[in-house]
C-alpha cells in the first residue's frame, strides 16, 4: 500500500508541474564573457516516473524467459559544472518482475525436470523489491554550444556513473514432490519465500549507463526524457543464481551471470536559483559572445554619434564642411572636391582641369589663355582652320561600375586622336551621366578622368584640349559622350 501510495504521489506531482504556465517572459542577460558559473544557475532538483524493466537494451542472458514492465520513480539533484558536463544524484525505487511463463527451450514443460539437474528452472517467478539504487554519474550535454540558432531548446545527454542498490527478491519456486526421488520437483504446486530468509534485503554495486534529451519548456523548468541501463555486481537481483546448462553439464569454471535491469522515464527538473540568471545547461555561449559585441558596437556608435546632416558621406563629427551642396562630391575630409584648384568646385566647374597660367577663372571655372601668337597668325594666313571640322566622334561603353579602358575604348580614343591633331582648334569634352548618388558620381569622375589622362599620355592630346563633365541624369549612366567645341 505504502508503494501505491508513493507511486501516485510521484505522478501527481510531475502532472501539476507540466501544466505550470508556459508563458513567454522577457528577460535581459547582461553576464559578460568569461565571467564564470556565479552569472548562472548551476543547481537543479528533478523528479520522474517511468517503468523498471529486469533487461536492457542492449540484451544479454537472463534467468527468466518473460520479464513484465512495471511502474518506478525517482527523484535527482544535478549541479551543472560547465557548458557540457555535470554531476547528478539519483535515487530510483519501484519493483522488478519475472517468470517462466514463455516454455521455450524448458525441459520441464514435458512434466518431471531432468533429474540429473534438480534445480533446473526451480524457480517459476520473482519479484523484487527495489527499495532504492543510489547512483552518482557524470552527465555529458552535446549541442548547447550551437552557431546556428541563438536559444538552445533540447539538449541531448550521455551518462555514466556508479552506485549502490538495495532491494529484496522474493521468489516463487517448484515444491519438491518426494525428498530424494527421481523427479524432486513438479511444476504444479508452488510456493513464495524470500531468496534468503535470514537477510531480507541486500545491497550490492552497480553502474548506470544513460542517454536522454532536456527539452527548456520555462527559463525555470525542463523535462526530462531518459534511459538508463544498470549492471549489478551480483546474480541475485532476481533471487537466485542461475548457470545455463541447456547445451550439456556445468562445465569445469562456469560463473552465474550478473543480473541488470533498465530505467525508461519522463521527469521534470526545476533550476534552483535566481529567476533572472539563465540555466547554465541551456546557456549558448557562441550567440552570448556574439551578442555581447554586438552591444558594444552599438553603444559606441550612439557615443560617437555619426550623423551626417549634409548626406555626403562623411560624418559630422569628421566633416569639415559641413552644408556641402548636395549632388557635389567630396573629399575625405567632407570638402567639396576642387581638382585644378581654381576656387570653383568640380560640381561647378565647366572646365575640370584649368591650367595654371590660364587662371583666374570665370564663375564656371573657365580659364583665359589668350592663343600663342603662331597660332594667332595661321588663323590670318588660313581661314581654314578657323573653326572646328572634326564633326561628332564615337561613345565610349563601360561595364557596371568599371572605369578601365577596354581595347575597343583605346581604339577609339586613338581615332578620335588622329582627328583632333588635324584640327588643332579642336576641344572635347569628355562627358558622363551619372545618377543622382555620390557612388554613381564618384564613378563617373573616374572614367573621365582614364579618358583624359589616356588622351594626353597615350595620344598627345594637350590638357588644354580636353575638359570633363559629369551631367546627373543627361543620358546612359554607362556611355560617356566625347563632344567637339
Amino acid at each position: 500500500m505504502c508503494n501505491i501510495n508513493k507511486k501516485h504521489t510521484a505522478l501527481l506531482a510531475i502532472f501539476m508541474a507540466l501544466t505550470i504556465s508556459v508563458s513567454a517572459q522577457t528577460y535581459t542577460d547582461t553576464i559578460k564573457p568569461f565571467s564564470g558559473r556565479n552569472q548562472f544557475r548551476t543547481w537543479s532538483i528533478g523528479i520522474n516516473v517511468g517503468a523498471l524493466y529486469s533487461m536492457v537494451a542492449i540484451g544479454g542472458s537472463n534467468n527468466f524467459s518473460t520479464n513484465p514492465v512495471d511502474l518506478g520513480f525517482g527523484v535527482n539533484l544535478k549541479y551543472q559544472v560547465t557548458h557540457w558536463s555535470a554531476l547528478q544524484l539519483d535515487i530510483i525505487s519501484g519493483k522488478l518482475k519475472g517468470n517462466q511463463d514463455n516454455k521455450l527451450n524448458d525441459p520441464s514443460v514435458s512434466g518431471a525436470l531432468p533429474p540429473a539437474f534438480p534445480a533446473y528452472r526451480a524457480v517459476k517467478s520473482f519479484e523484487t523489491f527495489l527499495h532504492y539504487a543510489a547512483s552518482l554519474s557524470g552527465v555529458f550535454t552535446l549541442g548547447n554550444i550551437n552557431w546556428l540558432s541563438v536559444k538552445n531548446k533540447v539538449i541531448p545527454y550521455v551518462s555514466l556513473g556508479g552506485g549502490i542498490a538495495n532491494y529484496t527478491p522474493w521468489i516463487v519456486s517448484r515444491i519438491p514432490a518426494t525428498p530424494g526421488g527421481s523427479a524432486p520437483y513438479t511444476t504444479s504446486a508452488s510456493h513464495r519465500y524470500f531468496s534468503d530468509p535470514n537477510q531480507k534485503s541486500v545491497n550490492h554495486f552497480f553502474v548506470p549507463v544513460g542517454f536522454g534529451l532536456k527539452f527548456n519548456l520555462t527559463r525555470s523548468l525542463n523535462l526530462d526524457l531518459g534511459y538508463r541501463m544498470h549492471f549489478v555486481d551480483a546474480d541475485n537481483l532476481d533471487g537466485y543464481s542461475y548457470m545455463d546448462t541447456r547445451n550439456g553439464p556445468t562445465y569445469p569454471g562456469q560463473q552465474p551471470h550478473k543480473d541488470k535491469f533498465s530505467y525508461a522515464f519522463l521527469g521534470v527538473e526545476f533550476s534552483l536559483g535566481n529567476k533572472a540568471k539563465p540555466q547554465l545547461m541551456f546557456d549558448n555561449p557562441a550567440a552570448r559572445m556574439n551578442s555581447n559585441l554586438q552591444n558594444q558596437i552599438d553603444i559606441l556608435r550612439s557615443q560617437l554619434n555619426l550623423k551626417d546632416t549634409d548626406g555626403d558621406g562623411v560624418a559630422d563629427i569628421f566633416d569639415k564642411e559641413p552644408n556641402t551642396p548636395a549632388g557635389c562630391p567630396v573629399d575625405t575630409h567632407g570638402v567639396t572636391r576642387d581638382t585644378d584648384g581654381d576656387g570653383v568646385p568640380d560640381c561647378k566647374d565647366k572646365e575640370l582641369i584649368t591650367p595654371t597660367y590660364c587662371q583666374p577663372v570665370d564663375a564656371d571655372g573657365v580659364g583665359k589663355c589668350p592663343p600663342p601668337e603662331c597660332c594667332n597668325n595661321m588663323v590670318k594666313k588660313d581661314s581654314t582652320i578657323a573653326t572646328c571640322t572634326v564633326g561628332d566622334l564615337p561613345s565610349l561603353s563601360f561595364k557596371g561600375n568599371s572605369n578601365t579602358l577596354s581595347a575597343d575604348a583605346k581604339a577609339i580614343l586613338a581615332s578620335a586622336a588622329g582627328k583632333l591633331k588635324e584640327s588643332p582648334l579642336c576641344t572635347v569634352t569628355i562627358t558622363g551621366y551619372p545618377a543622382a548618388s555620390k557612388a554613381s558620381q564618384a564613378v563617373c569622375n573616374k572614367r573621365t578622368d582614364a579618358i583624359k589622362m589616356y588622351l594626353m599620355s597615350n595620344e598627345g592630346i594637350s590638357a588644354d584640349r580636353l575638359s570633363v563633365n559629369c551631367e546627373v541624369g543627361g543620358g546612359d549612366a554607362n556611355t560617356i559622350d566625347l563632344k567637339v567645341k
